[in-house]
């Protein structure tokens, strides 16, 4: 007999190859988006683990969370696994201390892992506009992520997800760790934040409730989701249904995606996104390969941001 914990999995979702040259791009969207219908999505959920919001932890486990996530990226995202780290770390990493409400820490490993790590800590968990001797917490850290525990309160799983705003602050100098960040993840960076302005420009000007959304900061992203290894992968959609509800219940109206996993597409359709942009990882090279990369810059063994014939799909959801 089924155990009415265990959650169905979520259907096959097919994305585009590089040589489907016209499923690329922007999507000819509907007259309306249609909005989430809950009672369909119930067979995809679970309750055997319980689902906080991030106020819930305190600092360490809020840090571990983060080094879960970045885990995950650094080993399953497309992009991520593929690009491989400058071949000299920088030297004022080396004996930097950075400082910030969850302590001081030095960088550490050079690895993809552990830079993840900072770029959750530095832009996700903290503001980058800060002053370096005044970083502060994300405003929307804790009441808009939500996280996964297990009995014994070890993180499972996690979901990050803040506020979409087409003009951001601007990031602080001088700091080594931002620096880095930037550095080696500038082309995942440009590949994934043009792809989110080209969706954005056809959403305000297909559907007025949409800009009007934007404008009040009513649109939010559901900008990464992830769980550990010990997790079953059906279990993981709990975290991105709970964030719809959660994000709904505070007011966001809409939810973009960038889902960069085909897993992560099932879940946006499973939740009846729609399709806005699709971006192909494999049909131009967008940075260095091993030969041709500088010591300081990252590169991929074949001048590609990933090994894999696909890409990434934007999603909109309705809340309303």
């Amino acid at each position: 007999m089924k155990n009415e914990n265990t959650p169905q999995d979520l259907p096959w979702c097919e994305y585009p190859k590089a040589s489907e040259l016209e499923r690329h791009g922007l999507m000819k969207l509907p007259n309306k988006l249609r909005t989430i219908c809950w009672s369909k999505v119930k067979k995809y959920r679970t309750n055997t683990y319980a689902i906080k919001m991030l106020g819930c932890l305190n600092d360490p486990q809020i840090l571990e969370m983060a080094r879960m996530v970045a885990d995950s990226f650094g080993k399953n995202e497309p992009m991520n696994r593929h690009i491989n780290m400058p071949k000299q770390i920088p030297d004022e990493l080396k004996n930097y201390l950075h400082r910030d409400p969850f302590g001081s820490a030095f960088f550490g490993e050079w690895s993809s892992e552990n830079l993840m790590y900072w770029f959750i800590r530095m832009f996700i968990l903290t503001d980058p506009a800060d002053p370096i001797d005044k970083v502060e917490i994300n405003r929307d850290l804790k009441k808009m992520s939500l996280t996964m525990l297990g009995p014994d309160s070890k993180i499972l799983g996690g979901a990050y997800n803040i506020t979409v705003c087409e003009e951001e602050d601007g990031f602080r100098e001088f700091d080594p760790i931002l620096r880095a960040v930037f550095t080696v993840d500038k082309p995942i960076f440009d590949f994934i934040f043009s792809q989110e302005h080209l969706a954005i420009q056809l959403l305000k000007s297909k559907y007025f409730e949409f800009k009007k959304a934007l404008e009040n900061g009513e649109v939010a992203s559901h900008f990464m989701v992830a769980k550990c290894p010990q997790l079953p992968k059906k279990h993981a959609f709990e975290l991105v249904a709970a964030s719809a509800e959660v994000l709904k219940v505070q007011g966001f109206k809409y939810i973009m995606v960038c889902a960069t996993n085909q897993w992560t597409g099932a879940a946006c359709e499973a939740l009846n996104g729609t399709r806005v942009h699709f971006a192909p990882f494999r049909t131009e090279r967008l940075i260095a390969d091993a030969f041709s990369a500088s010591e300081s810059e990252p590169y991929s063994s074949d001048g590609f941001i990933s090994d894999k014939d696909s890409g990434a799909m934007l999603y909109v959801l309705n809340l309303n």
